[in-house]
């Protein structure tokens, strides 16, 4: 006589599983096809098509463990005798934990009277009545997940092999190259952005600072790596969401100058995954990456490389300016009408002054009419506020540097605790496995075997909330804002230790000096986010 089923079709989508073709989990390619296989096996069954079927999903759910609604509410109707058979696509989607399916197969599902069916693993527990065929499936799929284990090693070490033999492995090809046509893992110049990876070098040799840098390739009209990527290739999702608005920054010629790739080396392996099973990354210092020289056409030589790293952070003098190029050239303005101040020589005395011009055209203008204002003393009160500001820069940095090594410290900590909690919960599957061994070959007695089970899963999840809420503070302290601002610091190191006001410091930090008379100036910084967050806390 046959039996009677309500049959369970279970689903699950992890976060791990790859993404569609349209670049995103999409049910109709993920789940749908699940959905899609099941009932189609179970419409051509002999005998399961004609009888009622719930189903269950869960989306976005790890399958290393059973905390999952979907599941848990399956499982509930099982317990009622609402449910007495389940189906799935493979075991992966019923769990990863094969110990603990092993448990289910075995003993869990035939004492509730339950039928099991997972298809493109062929199996159905009808046909293992009254055998350890549960056994039997789960070693197979304890090799599979060994092997496949094994193979994404033997992908890694491919992969390292390709970096130590100079093969460039990156999808994309860094700024001024593009991946050559015609030999694999290998880069060939761009010209157009070799140029300006060019230019950003020339003008960095000359002594300009990476914001002056920026501000000059946005006043050309120069599109930022992201919008020249984005033009060349209008297909690609890459960069697709960026605005068409020139907007280079100092970060953005900072990370061109530090590329040795632009030496015509191949750079690999600056990252690795920060703990197990982890998507976070985490940078290697310089001496662990994989270094391989003379593998594509240089933009710059290793010579003018190394001489940028220094001039950039202040390690050397940069070039004496041009005598045309007086220290506040371009940024004196009238408090009044806004209008640069013109710089005229005076005709007794040594020295210049500035005044504004308009006041002398316009008599009816309310600018102060005739009034001069000392060039030396707008450059000592435009010194002596540069140097405010950068002592309280200083003692800023000072402090972000050991916020950022208290942030460095407490994600290494829950990285190691982690770590730690994952090695302990592998020890306790171990034992699970040994005690579910004694328990079928008649060491211990059933109770004693589900006392010692409970502990073991009592544990398990604790150390699953533990490692949870460990994932949880790491993407937290990963996520926060940046304690050092590359900016400032590339101000600091270039600039400090000045005995007078350049051009090229009035110029890194001020946007404009306005006047209002002969004791009252206005600065406005550049970096105003940076100082006025400084000022606001003196």
């Amino acid at each position: 006589m046959n039996k009677d089923y309500t049959i369970g079709i279970y689903i699950r989508l992890s976060m791990a599983d790859e993404d569609t073709g349209n670049g995103s989990k999409a049910e109709s390619d993920s789940i749908g096809n699940q959905r899609m296989l099941i009932n189609r096996y179970l419409d051509n069954h002999p005998t399961l098509s004609k009888y009622p079927r719930l189903e269950f999903a869960d989306d976005g759910y790890t399958g290393t463990n059973f905390h999952r609604p979907q599941f848990a509410a399956m499982m509930e109707k099982v317990r009622h005798g609402e449910i007495n058979l389940i189906c799935v696509k493979d075991f992966s989607r019923f769990s990863r934990d094969y110990i603990e399916t092993g448990n289910y197969l075995e003993c869990t599902f035939p004492f509730m009277g339950v039928r099991f069916i997972s298809i493109n693993d062929g199996y159905d527990s009808d046909d293992y009545k009254g055998t350890t065929g549960g056994l039997e499936v789960v070693m197979r799929s304890i090799i599979y997940a060994a092997y496949s284990k094994d193979l994404s090693v033997k992908t890694t070490t491919a992969k390292t092999q390709m970096m130590k033999q100079g093969k460039y492995v990156g999808g994309y090809a860094p700024y001024g190259y593009v991946l050559h046509p015609e030999i694999r893992n290998k880069l060939k110049l761009d010209p157009e952005a070799a140029e300006v990876v060019r230019r950003v070098f020339d003008e960095a040799l000359e002594g300009r600072n990476t914001s002056q840098i920026a501000l000059g390739l946005n006043d050309d009209n120069i599109p930022t790596p992201g919008q020249y990527f984005k033009g060349k290739h209008p297909d690609k999702k890459k960069f697709s969401y960026m605005s068409d608005k020139i907007s280079w920054t100092a970060s953005m010629v900072y990370k061109i100058i530090i590329n040795y790739v632009y030496t015509g080396a191949t750079v690999g392996r600056r990252q690795k995954s920060s703990v197990v099973g982890s998507r976070k990354r985490i940078r290697l210092e310089q001496e662990d990456w994989i270094v391989v020289e003379g593998m594509h056409e240089a933009i710059v030589s290793k010579e003018e490389f190394e001489l940028a790293q220094a001039v950039i952070r202040g390690g050397v003098k940069k070039p004496k300016r041009n005598p045309h190029y007086y220290p506040l050239k371009g940024l004196v303005c009238c408090g009044n009408c806004k209008r640069a101040l013109t710089r005229r020589k005076n005709r007794n005395v040594s020295g210049y002054f500035y005044q504004c011009t308009h006041s002398t055209n316009d008599r009816d203008t309310e600018c102060p009419v005739g009034e001069r204002y000392s060039e030396a003393w707008l450059e000592n009160a435009a010194y002596n506020a540069i140097g405010q500001m950068l002592s309280l820069a200083e003692k800023k940095a000072v402090k972000n540097h050991e916020i950022s090594k208290r942030r460095k410290s407490a994600i290494s900590e829950c990285a190691d605790t982690i770590r730690n909690l994952q090695k302990q919960s592998e020890q306790l599957k171990a034992v699970k496995l040994r005690l579910y061994e004694k328990y079928t070959s008649g060491s211990i007695a059933k109770a004693e075997y589900l006392k010692r089970k409970a502990e073991a899963d009592a544990k398990m999840a604790e150390n699953e909330e533990a490692i949870r809420k460990g994932h949880e503070r790491m993407q937290e302290l990963d996520s926060e804002h940046p304690c050092s601002d590359e900016r400032l610091d590339a101000v600091l190191g270039e600039y400090q230790k000045n005995e007078g006001l350049t051009y090229e410091l009035a110029h890194a930090l001020i946007d404009a000096i306005y006047v209002h008379g002969q004791d009252s100036v206005e600065i406005v910084w550049k970096f105003k986010d940076i100082f006025e967050d400084m000022e606001g806390k003196k």
